[in-house]
């Protein structure tokens, strides 16, 4: 996944989402995320750190956040597939599309 926009959230609010929504699942315990605008981070720490950032562009409530950088840990690398389709999932969940 590239990134994905949003209409109708900012993004704090589309972030918090998100956030709620992983915290229900398995990928919660180890999902830490963070805002500081421009940039969204979300990243996944269990016998390593996968690391995706994101560069916010918009104003209001439409964005677009664009993938700028990812770091996959070794021991992630066979799920990396499954945790992508799940933030996908839960992004177009919220109204978010994605750009692959």
């Amino acid at each position: 996944m590239k990134g994905f926009s949003v209409t109708g959230d900012t993004p704090e609010k589309f972030m918090r989402k998100i956030e709620r929504a992983l915290a229900k699942g398995e990928l919660g315990k180890f999902a830490k995320m963070s805002l500081s605008l421009p940039e969204a981070r979300i990243a996944f720490e269990k016998m390593g750190t996968t690391e995706f950032t994101y560069n916010i562009v918009g104003e209001g409530e439409t964005f677009t956040a664009n993938k700028v950088n990812e770091k996959v840990a070794f021991t992630h690398a066979l799920f990396r597939g499954e945790v992508e389709r799940e933030l996908e999932r839960i992004i177009h969940r919220f109204g978010g599309t994605i750009v692959k």
